[in-house]
This record gives C-alpha cells, structure tokens and sequence, in this order.
C-alpha cells in the first residue's frame, strides 16, 4: 500500500506540472485584461501617461512581458514556496483572500454532501428494493428531474417562490441586514436560514446522480449468485439487502465519493453567485470577470490538486471497504 502511494503522489505530481502549465497559458490569453483596464484608467488621470506606457509599466510590474515558459517557470518557482502573489481584484495576499472565503463554501458543500447521502442512498436501496413499482417509478422521475433541471434555473425558481412571493427568505448573503443586533444564537439561526435556499438547490441537483448509482450497482448485486444462494438457506431480507448487497454495492459508491471530494472546499461558481454568497466559487468568477490571473491560477490548480487527492482517496479507499482487493 505504502508503495502504491508513493506511486500514485508521484504521477499525481508530474500530471499537476503539465496541467498547471496548460492553465497559466491559458490564463495569458484571457480575454479580460486587468492590466488593459487599469492602465486604461491611469491614463485618464490629469497629466497621466498615455495608455500604450501604462500597459507596458504594468506588464513588467506584473511579469507579463516575457514568454509563457518563462513567465510559467516564474510563477511556480514561487508557487513550490506556496507564494501566489497578490491579487489584482482584490489588493491582498492571494492566500489570504482564500483563507476568508473558503469556509463559506466548505460549509455549503459538507450540508450539502451529508444530505446527498442521507437522502439518496436510503432512495437508491428502496427505489432497487421494489423494481418497477410504483416506487420505483416516482424516485426515478424525482431523480432524473434533479439531473436534468440546470443549477441556475433552480436556484432562480426557488428565489422567486421563496423570497420574492412567500418573503420567508432573503435573496441573497448570508447574513441579515440586523444580523450585528441579533443574539449569539441568533446569529447562529440567521446564518443557517441563508444557507436554506443554496443547499437545497446544491443537494437536488447532485442526488439524483448518486441515488441513480445505488439503484443500478444495487440491482446488480442482489441479482448474484451469492444473494440467491443467501436467500436459499433462509436468510431474513433485511440481512440479504442491508449487510451483503449494500456492502458490495459500497465499492462504485467510493468512486463517486472520491470525485465528490473536490465539491467540498472548490465551490459551487453558479449556486454561490445566484445567491451571493462570498465563497471561493463566487470570489473565483469576480476574479475571472476582472482578469484577476494570480487569484483566478491559483484557484484553477487548488481545483486539479483536489481531484488528485480525491482520486488518490478512493483508489485507497477500496482496500478497507473490500479486503478482497489489494493494491500493487
């Protein structure tokens, strides 16, 4: 196992060298120019320089003005030393900026991932459970609705209902105008009834990814020959669906877990801009919109190495589910 590791952490550091390097170059083809935009408002200063001198001044100042190689080979010679630099959009350390934003999501994806569990893998083993009942059928519709309807259109459609009609929520933040006035416990309450809205718009469009999982992965098992032969010797069904199916069926549940990671702390971009909540997502797309590069590469990488490690996480995660399975 311990050389498994060691193997998988070294591609995972030769894959995060060429991937980093397709985002920085990237990144200097970015349409948006925050250097253009401020060396454009320089200009306009009474007795200013023109706007061809500005850009040339911020280019150096920023590293701009050479290649990509070697603007890419300067970038991660302070990024191994994690020193992003400072943000353009921002005008703070880029670490720092992260450190302010990234509970925010981390605390949208967590409720949002427990309630993903809760409610689809019990739906995935009741909806495999009674095949082709009317059950079934209605988990499936509920499901495939929550795959099928796009995040911003759910996000709009709950506002609308919810805030605008009912008025029992606030369009967005996370906190209330009277929020400083309220209570510790008060706080606490305000802060959760913002977060109503954004985690049940994240929770119905991902679960129905995860209950369509167990359900098919569940038919298959119970459909083996070991299931019948449990059945045979008079095994309760409870037993047969809860201990030996479900088990087996734990495997390709890892393996969405394990890319389900990432979710926790990159964010959810269109779900945290709707609702304005001031996470890394919604930070990341104010950052792309202003041609933020050192905050928006910072933020491309942080979203490869989490992939990484959730890969890494469920590969790893396979050999204590199932000890029949062993890593060379």
């Amino acid at each position: 196992m311990r050389k498994f590791i060691t193997k998988r952490l070294l591609q995972s550091v030769v894959i995060l060298f060429f991937v980093s390097f397709i985002i920085y170059g990237i990144m200097r083809c970015m349409p948006t120019s925050y250097v253009e935009t401020q060396a454009r408002q320089l200009a306009t200063q009474p007795g200013a320089k023109p706007y061809e001198e500005w850009v040339a001044q911020l280019n150096q100042s920023y590293g701009l003005d050479t290649g990509v190689v070697q603007g890419y080979c300067k970038w991660l010679s302070k990024a191994v030393r994690l020193d992003f630099g400072d943000s353009w959009a921002w005008n703070v350390p880029v670490l720092t900026k992260f450190g302010r934003v990234i509970w925010y999501s981390f605390i949208l994806g967590l409720l949002s991932l427990i309630l993903e569990l809760v409610i689809a893998i019990p739906l995935g083993i009741i909806s495999a459970k009674k095949q082709y009942s009317k059950t079934d059928y209605a988990a499936t519709i509920f499901a495939l609705l929550g795959i099928s309807i796009p995040t911003f259109f759910l996000a709009t459609i709950l506002k609308w209902l919810f805030s605008v009609k009912l008025g029992w929520f606030d369009l967005f933040g996370v906190v209330g105008r009277m929020h400083e006035q309220l209570s510790p416990m008060g706080q606490m309450l305000d802060i959760a009834k913002h977060y109503v809205l954004p985690v049940f718009t994240l929770t119905a469009v991902s679960m129905g990814t995860m209950m369509r999982y167990v359900r098919t992965n569940m038919l298959e098992v119970m459909n083996s020959d070991f299931i019948r032969t449990a059945r045979a010797k008079g095994v309760s069904e409870k037993r047969v669906v809860g201990h030996h199916a479900f088990r087996n069926t734990l495997i390709p549940i890892i393996t969405l877990l394990g890319s389900s990671l990432p979710g926790l702390f990159s964010g959810a971009l269109i779900t945290e801009t709707i609702f304005q909540i001031p996470g890394i997502g919604y930070t990341a797309y104010q950052s792309m919109v202003q041609g933020d590069i050192p905050f928006t590469m910072f933020y491309m990488v942080f979203l490869a190495v989490l992939t990484l490690l959730g890969t890494i996480i469920a590969d790893i995660l396979y050999a204590v589910v199932d000890p029949r399975v062993r890593v060379h």
